[in-house]
């Protein structure tokens, strides 16, 4: 098994005799605590193959949940645009603090921009660069998450990224940043109202997550819950991403991507799935 989180197991498969043996198993940092491991389905893998890791997960106390092979898997493919949305605030004139806080207060357990330190930003801006690769231009990355490749910043693990660090220890956001970034982001912080920045990073977790649907990646909308519950700390108080998306109303999430999509681009751009759930007068759990 591979824990590759940007690697493709049916590409890694083809250098096998026995690729049915092989699968993905990928797990979340940090692996100690994060309950949630993606077993990766490729092309050739077996049922047996994935039966095994399914059970060497419950052996470690983890929670196990098949998806199939594809860029990003269904966690990391989920969270990136939420992530690149963070990026794009910041190109707005949004402070760090108020992006992270915003989204602090929707429910997550952290912000964004502090999420990215946490990954690695070396780590982010790789798998970026794959989904921006494998989906075009709606995962083209944010101009200020593109310039931090030109800086020495490699988020906690570096001393220093969107935050500063001291022995591990976050010490707030580093002012120094903004700077760092030149033309990427303005020379002036701008207010942009909380429920806005919560918006635009949620409906473009939900406009990709109903992606990840009608591509197969995961089975069913409760997988997709379960998946963003444990692997990224969405608020279970919330009932899910995509159980969330339903007490919305999925006719009032396209109205809104439609007039996010007119202002701010492709990005937002509604997912034919969530489009044609929205017309049926569904919602994602029917």
């Amino acid at each position: 098994a591979s824990n590759t989180s940007s690697l493709s197991i049916t590409q890694l498969q083809h250098a096998l005799a026995r690729p049915e043996n092989f699968c993905g198993m990928h797990f979340f940092n940090p692996a100690h605590r994060m309950p949630l491991v993606e077993i990766v389905r490729g092309a050739a893998s077996s049922e047996e193959a994935l039966a095994t890791a399914f059970a060497l997960a419950r052996r470690l106390d983890k929670t196990p949940l098949v998806v199939n092979d594809g860029p990003g898997f269904l966690v990391n493919r989920v969270l990136a645009p939420y992530l690149n949305e963070a990026g794009w605030l910041l190109a707005d004139g949004a402070s760090i603090e108020a992006i992270d806080r915003a989204l602090v207060a929707f429910g997550m357990p952290m912000g964004p921009l502090r999420l990215l330190d946490e990954i690695g930003l070396d780590v982010a801006a790789h798998a970026a660069a794959t989904l921006h690769e494998a989906f075009g231009e709606r995962l083209r990355p944010a101009p200020p998450l593109a310039a931090l490749r030109e800086t020495d910043r490699l988020g906690r693990k570096g001393g220093r990224g969107f935050y500063r660090y001291d022995d591990g220890r976050e010490k707030g956001p580093d002012e120094t940043i903004y700077d760092a970034l030149g033309p990427a982001v303005p020379a002036r912080r701008r207010e942009i109202p909380p429920t806005i920045i919560q918006e635009r990073a949620i409906l473009a977790m939900i406009n990709e997550a109903a992606r990840a649907l009608e591509d197969g990646i995961a089975a069913r909308p409760g997988d997709v819950d379960l998946a963003l519950i444990l692997g990224t700390g969405f608020p279970p108080f919330r009932g899910g991403l995509l159980r969330y998306a339903d007490t919305l109303g999925l006719t009032a999430i396209l109205e809104k991507l439609e007039a996010f999509e007119r202002v701010y681009g492709l990005r937002f751009h509604p997912a034919p799935l969530l489009r044609r759930k929205a017309a049926a007068g569904e919602g994602f759990y029917g």
